[in-house]
């Protein structure tokens, strides 16, 4: 009896049902193994907890958290899951009752732009001024350079001789290369999270992954070139990383040996670091790196199909919605400094 109520106790464990029950459930459904990527990424915190011991207070904080970085409708697809899980765990019969069913989350007073449009996603719409840009890549320069110098005084201390050496290194860390992803493809935060290596072709010219916000539509796998700049910084982070064949591009340094997937809210303080050595506006998202990548391809003259297909939009109506604004504004900038072209005079 005792090791039937050990074996259930262990069984309890979120983390545990997750890899087990709700894991080989889910694998019966289309994009089933999304879903428990979406829910081990979202409430990584509370995997290692007893089910039963879920309260309303671990779900608003799983909420605060998530906010930071998400809007309140991507949480709140997040949470559905979690409840799926849950309630499947009591129609297993690994708990009695579901602890948070009736639970409803809180829509943040400031969240305006859910109340407008729910795929509105977070960050200011519009490209970089050159003085950013110029910022932006100060800010990364000077990053790499407090930490080298952090490491080298860290290593003056007889306990820490161990550490490596980062004085060589190009990435003394996962911060810059995923900045500069971001500002290189336009790639959403969490998608940058989610690379694989092996979602890279050969030459680093291509990667195809699903694309998580929209993978509930079903849009599959979706490929995206890779430019020149970016195809040399991640072969250099792959080169460091001691040429790896698959596993995550970006894991976590606290747990490298696991090689476990970075979180959502991974980047909130070096990005604020960054900004403030390169004397950016402290206001300035990181999503505004992605918003930049698109608004700068459409004053180029890029058309908005090929911007909606590089953006990974579910289709062109949302590309249209957030960006058509620039290709108006840019169009109207090229007839003026085209005026004399058609004057009379």
């Amino acid at each position: 009896a005792k090791r039937k109520q050990k074996a259930l106790k262990k069984a309890s464990v979120l983390g545990t049902f997750i890899d087990t029950h709700y894991a080989t459930h889910m694998s019966r459904n289309k994009r089933g193994d999304q879903d428990v990527s979406r829910l081990k990424r979202r409430f990584a915190n509370y995997l290692s907890m007893d089910m039963n011991d879920l309260s309303k207070v671990h779900v608003y904080e799983a909420q605060n958290e998530a906010e930071k970085e998400v809007s309140f409708q991507t949480f709140k697809r997040d949470y559905a899951v979690l409840q799926g899980a849950l309630n499947y765990a009591v129609e297993m019969e690994v708990i009695k009752a579901n602890p948070i069913s009736g639970v409803s989350l809180k829509r943040a007073k400031s969240d305006a732009n859910d109340l407008i449009n729910n795929d509105l996603e977070l960050g200011e719409r519009r490209a970089l001024s050159e003085q950013e840009v110029r910022g932006l890549f100060i800010g990364l320069d000077a990053y790499t350079i407090s930490m080298k110098d952090m490491r080298r005084r860290s290593r003056l201390k007889k306990s820490n001789r161990h550490l490596p050496n980062w004085d060589d290194y190009i990435y003394v860390d996962h911060v810059v290369p995923i900045i500069l992803f971001i500002y290189y493809t336009g790639f959403r935060n969490g998608d940058v999270l989610g690379l694989r290596w092996e979602h890279f072709n050969s030459d680093f010219s291509q990667v195809g992954k699903v694309i998580e916000k929209i993978a509930h539509h079903g849009k599959g796998k979706m490929y995206f070139p890779i430019i020149k700049d970016c195809r040399e910084m991640i072969r250099v982070w792959w080169e460091q990383e001691g040429r790896p064949t698959e596993g995550w591009v970006f894991c976590s340094p606290r747990k490298r040996e696991q090689r476990r997937r970075l979180s959502e809210s991974a980047m909130r303080k070096a990005w604020k670091k960054v900004k403030a050595m390169g004397g950016l506006n402290e206001s300035l998202d990181l999503y505004t790196l992605r918003h930049n990548f698109a608004s700068q391809h459409l004053m180029a003259g890029s058309d908005l199909q090929m911007v909606s297909n590089l953006m990974g939009h579910s289709d062109i109506q949302t590309t249209m919605t957030h960006y058509s604004h620039l290709t108006q504004s840019h169009l109207a900038e090229t007839l003026k400094r085209a005026e004399h072209l058609f004057s009379s005079k």
